[in-house]
């Protein structure tokens, strides 16, 4: 009897197996800087569950590897797929993992002469332009090549020839045409003065520049030139306001001047313009940067009001009260080869927004740099120039 009573005992104390059901991580997607580790949290289902061990597998281990603990490293570029598996039941869950690298060019590297880069294009042959107070550097194929040393550059843009036109502080404009340079200034062009501050190429091919005077320091128009013939125009001729920080022709042939009291639409004939007062927009009369995307889209980053997009009728705000955007102070944007866009901030880093998903990209402490341009070469890299050298973001 007692053997008996002494085997009941043994079953009721026995904990019953609980089988495992389902497996779930935290995040569907993650991103992780080449060098960096992370990790997910995993939850197993039922909570209960008596084998809560979990096994782990990367799809790519030269791009991501994660070990027994779930830990992942970011290796090298690109996208890889973390799958967690159950012990029990062999559930599984997965994670897409995408690695991004950053590169820094400074001068203690031997790459640059000057850290300060004020301003950076790619041309039509992959050649990469940054310009500085020290002059101008092409990096391409061949190697690093200096040109106007010493002529402090501020604005570059690249023409349907590929001749390259090279703003400076005082001295006007350099053209580069791969062999001859050629110098416009007041005393040869329509320039109304010889100090750039913005420039910019339109649909056809005129380059546009915005010119700022050294007695007054004030801004006094633009000046356009299609190869043969230059025109001006500031206030007198429509423009809202004189003072153009940047420029940006559609594909409908329409030139556009952000100015510090708004922006002027110009259609070759007459302006049209934009301001706070018949848009109520906040931001509108502050905007730094522009780029048009293929859906015919205009989206103006602005120096303290965030993101703003303007559809042809509607008008968007995007700030970091209504939405993920790092920063509301915008100091540079690009458009991708898949229609994301990479907006460059002045204490945030840069963020890509794809139209519904914002992702921020971080370099050590974002906030020792100040982004003044980026362009995106044909692998997809992106290039940034900064007050603290240039910076390239692989992913």
């Amino acid at each position: 009897m007692a053997f008996i009573l002494l085997l009941l005992n043994s079953c009721e104390n026995e904990t019953p197996f609980v089988s495992t059901t389902g497996i779930i991580l935290a995040e569907p997607s993650i991103l992780i800087n080449a060098g960096s580790q992370d990790s997910i949290k995993v939850t197993i289902s039922p909570a209960d569950a008596t084998n809560t061990a979990v096994t782990w597998f990367s799809s790519d281990t030269t791009i991501a590897k994660v070990n027994a603990k779930g830990i992942i490293t970011g290796l090298e570029p690109g996208i890889s797929i973390i799958t967690a598996t159950t012990v029990d039941g062999k559930y599984t869950a997965t994670c897409l993992v995408h690695i991004f690298k950053w590169k820094s060019y400074t001068t203690s590297n031997g790459f640059l002469t000057d850290n300060v880069v004020n301003c950076i294009a790619i041309d039509s042959l992959g050649s990469l332009w940054f310009g500085g107070a020290s002059g101008v550097m092409k990096l391409d194929d061949f190697g690093r090549t200096h040109y106007l040393y010493k002529l402090g550059v501020g604005e570059i843009a690249v023409d349907k020839q590929n001749n390259k036109w090279f703003g400076t502080f005082s001295y006007g404009v350099r053209k580069f045409d791969g062999v001859n340079w050629t110098t416009y200034d007041t005393s040869n062009s329509g320039l109304t003065d010889n100090s750039i501050i913005s420039a910019g190429v339109d649909s056809k091919g005129t380059v546009w520049f915005c010119t700022l005077s050294r007695e007054t320091f004030m801004s006094t128009g633009v000046s356009g030139f299609d190869g043969t013939i230059w025109k001006s125009y500031n206030s007198t001729d429509g423009l809202v306001y004189d003072n153009v920080m940047c420029i940006a022709g559609d594909k409908q042939d329409n030139k556009w001047f952000a100015t510090n009291k708004g922006l002027s639409k110009f259609d070759g004939t007459t302006c049209t313009s934009y301001t706070k007062s018949n848009t109520n927009i906040d931001g509108i009369e502050n905007i730094s940067s522009m780029v048009f995307d293929s859906q015919g889209n205009k989206w103006f980053g602005t120096y303290s009001y965030g993101l703003l997009k303007f559809d042809g009728t509607n008008w968007t705000t995007y700030n970091r009260y209504n939405s993920k955007i790092a920063s509301n102070g915008t100091s540079a944007m690009a458009i991708d080869k898949q229609g994301n866009i990479w907006i460059c901030t002045y204490d945030g880093g840069i963020t890509k927004f794809d139209g519904t998903n914002w992702t921020k990209y971080a370099y050590n402490n974002n906030n020792d740099y100040v982004v003044y341009g980026i362009v995106i070469d044909a692998h997809g890299n992106k290039w940034l120039a900064t007050n603290n050298g240039v910076l390239e973001l692989q992913d």
